[in-house]
Parts: structure tokens; sequence; C-alpha cells
């Protein structure tokens, strides 16, 4: 590191990671929860005998209320400060889980419960990435968003794992994903870190930016009606199909980390070729990996897990490289708004991707979950192609760099290095300021 006066604000990325330890130790624990709960939710409704149709209906009240609490959680945060506004959304989400315990067949409480618990987990989330920001400087935030989706990701992968740690039909687990939401308040409410303002959340208007980039307000839309039903309602086919606990636990990690390992070299891939052309390949070849698994019926176990691999590395991936295809087309003030309204736009397939995927389950056995995600990929794929064809592509020279982002918060398109630069933030003075960053090099 370059040798700095006294007067030198610490705004390199390892002093931000140092400051936001707490908060992404947080992020981690509740993640975790999130990602268990997921999975421990469609095995226990399936061993309850609960029908494909009923859990669906049911994960998609959870999307639903992430959407509401994405939208309209804000108010609660800016009212009373982050710190206050963390420990209030974590006990929310834990109560209603352990108010699952005693929900019994009951599905209105069922559905009432999941979506107080996505609302909450959307403050939570919307918490953390305006805290990032915060601290974030314009020189780190692609990075410090980076690390982010990294923490956010492998924490949800992991959480299916705990299915190996008891019995789902019983209440243990659910006290076991109630906990780590209680766990995660606390290296939150100890931290020192200030109370940032998370602002006027703006939008540019789905219909304005259909004008603009309806490749990336489809491709959103597409990602959160794969995602939350594949997500979602993956326990119910594996119960279906007779895995057992450990499978279908290890089935969900994998399926939910192949984001973490695809991402990356996909996001280089698509700023070195035409954006569209490479949507297009990863939709289809997606779209091919799902359909193997329907046609398969009974794949084998290792089969199911390198296809699981291939649906979930691929599709997750898909959302930033919308966001960035949509960005290609923006100028630099419309970035952030128009972030917010492709969250939307994701936000909208997420609630009715489970609905659809279990109607598919209905109809089709449990294999029908996987012809929906194949046939919602291949439309992507299908309007990626006419795109092409009518000319409708950015050059790779004249596109935007490719960034990682979350598809939770409208908060997180703020870190989004492609985005007007803001005012740094001094990690140790807790003060703004306006240059350049000096020691970012050396760390």
């Amino acid at each position: 590191m370059t040798e700095t006066d006294s007067t030198t604000p610490r705004t390199g990325l390892a002093a931000i990671i140092r400051a936001m330890s707490a908060l992404l130790l947080g992020i981690a624990i509740l993640n975790i929860g999130s990602g268990a709960l997921m999975a421990i939710v469609g095995v226990r409704l399936s061993a309850d005998g609960a029908s494909s149709l009923v859990i669906g209906a049911i994960t998609s009240a959870y999307f639903l209320g992430l959407l509401g609490g994405s939208l309209f959680g804000a108010s609660v945060i800016d009212r009373v400060g982050h710190i206050r506004a963390f420990v209030v959304y974590a006990a929310v989400d834990a109560v209603a889980i352990l108010l699952l315990v005693f929900a019994g067949d009951s599905l209105a409480a069922w559905l009432v419960l999941r979506m107080v618990a996505g609302y909450a987990m959307a403050g939570l989330t919307m918490i953390a990435e305006s805290w990032l920001n915060h601290r974030a400087t314009n020189a780190t935030r692609g990075r410090v968003l980076s690390v982010y989706i990294i923490v956010m990701n492998g924490a949800f992968a992991a959480g299916p794992l705990l299915l190996n740690f008891g019995d789902p039909a019983g209440a243990g687990l659910l006290v076991v994903a109630s906990i780590l939401f209680v766990a995660a308040m606390l290296p939150v409410a100890l931290t020192r870190t200030g109370n940032p303002d998370i602002g006027e959340q703006t939008q540019l208007g789905l219909r304005r930016l259909f004008a603009i980039s309806p490749l990336g307000v489809i491709g959103a839309l597409t990602v959160g009606l794969v995602e939350s039903s594949v997500f979602g309602l993956g326990a119910v086919y594996g119960a279906a199909i007779g895995l057992d606990t450990a499978r279908i636990s290890l089935f969900l990690a994998v399926t939910l980390g192949g984001v973490l390992i695809l991402q990356f070299p996909l996001g280089a891939l698509s700023d070195r070729f035409d954006r569209e052309k490479l949507i297009l390949a990863v939709a289809l070849i997606g779209g091919l990996a799902a359909l193997y698994i329907a046609v398969l019926g009974t794949p084998g176990f290792g089969h199911l897990l390198a296809l699981g691999f291939a649906v979930g590395g691929l599709a997750s991936p898909l959302y930033p490289l919308c966001v960035a295809e949509a960005n290609d087309w923006l100028e630099e003030d419309e970035l952030v708004a128009a972030g917010a309204s492709l969250v939307l736009a994701y936000s909208l397939g997420a609630t009715g991707g489970p609905r659809a995927g279990s109607a598919a389950m209905a109809a089709l056995g449990p294999g029908g979950l996987f012809v929906f995600a194949a046939c919602a990929l291949f439309a992507l794929a299908a309007f990626a192609a006419y795109q092409l064809i009518k000319g409708l592509s950015k050059p790779a020279a004249e596109q935007t760099a490719f960034q990682p982002v979350s598809w939770i918060s409208a908060v997180a398109a703020k870190l989004d290095p492609r985005a007007p630069a803001e005012a740094d933030y001094d990690a140790e003075t807790e003060e703004y300021w306006d240059g350049d960053d000096e020691d970012e090099e050396g760390d």
C-alpha cells in the first residue's frame, strides 16, 4: 500500500470489508437460514401430503412478500435506522418461522406466514445492500458487490444441507432456522456502523425500459420464473421421485451453488462476445439440461446432480447478463432506475413461477417442474434469436462491463460500478469526500 498521511481516507477494499465484516457475517447467517427454510418447507409439506399446487401457492406467497418488502420496506428503515430495523425484521422472520410449527394444515396460515417472512427478508436485504453502498467507494463498488454476491449465494446454497441435521417433518429444523435469524442479529446489533439514508427509490418504468431493452426485461422476468420454481419446488420434486433427505439436500445445494462456479466465467465471456448471442446460448443449454431431467424421469443421482448444477448454474447468471444487456442501451444516469425496474420484473416472475411450476407438476408429474423451466428458458432463447435476426444487438466493443448483481433489492443497483459516481465515504472518519481513492491500488 502506498504511504498516506493522516488525512487520507481509508476507502480501500480491505478497509471497507473489515468495516462491514459484522454485516457480512449477519448476511451469511441469514441466507443459510433462508436457504434451509426453502428446503424444509418443501420437504415438510410433501411429507404432510400437501399437493404440488398447494406448495406452489405457499412458495409464491413468499416471493409476493419479497416483492412487497422490496417496494415498501424502506419506510421502516428510514424511520428507525438500519440497526434497529435489522433487528426488527430478523425478529419478525424468526417469529414467522416458529409459528409454522403451529400452522398445522391451515393453508391460510402458511400463506400469511410465508408472505410475512418474505416481506421481512426483503427488508433485511435492503438494509444490507444500502449499508454496503454507503461504505463502498466509486473505485471499490464492483468488488464490494461481488464479495456480497458470493457471500449471499454461497450461504444460500449451503442452507439445504441443514436437512441432514434433523427430521424435516418435525419442529426441530424450523426451530434451527429461526435460531439462525436470531443469531444474525448479534453481529449487526453490536456494530458501530452508522445509519445511512436509503433515499428515494426511483424506477425507469417497465414499459419504457421494455421499449429500450425488451430482452433485458423479458430475461429478468424469465429468470424469476425459473429460479423461484426450481429452487422453491426442488425439494418437492426430490421427494416425489423418491430421494431421501440427504440426497434432496445435496441436490438443492448443488443446484443453488452452480451460480458460484459459472457466473464469473460467463460474465467474462459476455465482455468478449455479443451479449445477445451468449444469452441465447446459455438459455438454450440451460433449457436442454432442464428438459433432460424431465425426460429421464428418475435419473441416476449422479446425472441428476450434474443436470441440476447446469440448470441452476446457467439460469441464475442470466439475470446479471440481462441487466448488462439493458445497461448497454441506457444512459449513465438511467442505470440505477433501470436496475430497480429489472428487480421488479424479476420479482413479478418469481411470484408467478412456483404456481406455474406446481401446475405443470400436477399435470405432468414431478418432471413437469423441469418441463416448465425448459419452456421458459427456450422462450427466452427464441426471443434472443429474434433480436439477433432483427440486428438488435450491440457489438462487444460497445458493451458495458459485466457485473454480478442482486435481484432481491433495488438498492443494489447503486452498488453497480456502471452507475453514476457518488461522493466517497471515509470508513474511519465516517464522512464523505470527493477525490480519487489514492490507496486503492495497494489493497
